[in-house]
């Protein structure tokens, strides 16, 4: 007597109904509410193949079927499940051999990558850890707890190898930011002395070193860009008024001298020495406004004084300056 027989004579004996007195009832019903082989076939694939995550799912809906049988007695069922439950054994002791040898090679990267920390070999602990990440991507989800205490393991070192990267960072900006200052101090001083070339030379260095800065660093960008910006508006100043000196001498010609009547010259002489000495009194009344900052007023001036004599470099270069100071 097998144990089919034995359950169907027990139940029998209690009154209870047994998978042959229910035959025409329950087999149309697992017919329909249970259909095991798919998952059975895909839970085989999946194992096949490695895939141990996917064939848990399969599993466990599985097991699910199980439940809703609500304790009736399903042979077909309860032979799979047990099959099933082998096949996982033996699959989960190899998978298991598997991470126990993955995870002692990442200890060995990690190990190695510490090494290299410790040379100064800047280069081969970011190449290590990538490849420690590719094999912890590898281990399966199915082992939670031994997959977490490797990346307690990972973070550690990440830990170690972000905290030298960013120290090593903040050195880097610190010397970035002394240097542009040191040049910073060099253009004030050329300034100062009239050296406009040596000036605009450092002044393009201090903009390359500038804009090296990375993001997080606002503070010392905030700092070194106040003082740029008294430097650019020095050097705009200049190199608006050297323009515009270079275009003077360039359309400049010289003096058509003609020949004049006593009567015609006297009176254009008058008229000239006339204009000359109002161009000059604008001229100045416009350095004073200048000077104390009445920029509007300084404009109006220099303007009658060009319309007086169009000529005037000097008026054209004092008009340039104030319209760049406005």
């Amino acid at each position: 007597m097998d144990i089919d027989e034995f359950l169907d004579r027990e139940l029998s004996d209690l009154g209870l109904q047994t998978d042959k007195t229910e035959k025409l009832e329950t087999e149309p019903w697992i017919k329909e509410q249970f259909e095991p082989s798919p998952l059975v076939e895909n839970i085989k694939a999946n194992l096949s193949k490695g895939n141990l995550e996917q064939a848990e799912q399969s599993y466990v809906q599985l097991w699910h079927v199980l439940m809703e049988q609500k304790l009736r007695w399903n042979k077909e069922l309860y032979e799979q499940l047990s099959f099933l439950n082998r096949q996982f054994s033996s699959t989960l002791n190899y998978a298991y051999n598997e991470v126990k040898k993955k995870a002692d090679h990442i200890y060995e990267l990690i190990n190695r990558a510490r090494a290299s920390l410790r040379e100064g070999k800047k280069e081969m602990p970011f190449k290590l850890y990538s490849e420690i990440e590719e094999i912890n991507n590898s281990i399966p989800n199915v082992f939670f707890e031994e997959k977490k205490i490797v990346q307690e393991q990972i973070m550690n070192f990440y830990n170690e190898l972000r905290n030298i990267t960013d120290n090593e960072l903040i050195k880097r900006i610190s010397a970035l930011v002394q240097e542009t200052n040191q040049i910073i101090d060099k253009i004030i001083i050329s300034i100062r002395s009239n050296d406009m070339i040596n000036a605009i030379v450092n002044y393009n260095k201090c903009i390359e070193l500038y804009s090296q800065i990375p993001e997080g660093f606002l503070r010392y960008k905030n700092s070194i860009g106040m003082r740029l910006l008294d430097i650019y508006k020095s050097l705009s100043i200049y190199t608006e008024i050297s323009s515009l000196q270079k275009q003077l001498n360039q359309t400049s010609r010289p003096l058509q001298f003609q020949q004049l009547t006593p009567s015609a010259s006297f009176s254009q002489t008058r008229n000239v020495s006339s204009k000359s000495m109002l161009a000059s009194a604008k001229k100045e009344r416009a350095k004073r406004n200048l000077e104390k900052g009445f920029y509007n007023e300084a404009s109006k001036d220099i303007q009658e004084a060009l319309q007086l004599e169009p000529n005037d470099a000097e008026a054209k270069v004092m008009h340039a300056k104030i319209k760049t100071l406005q």
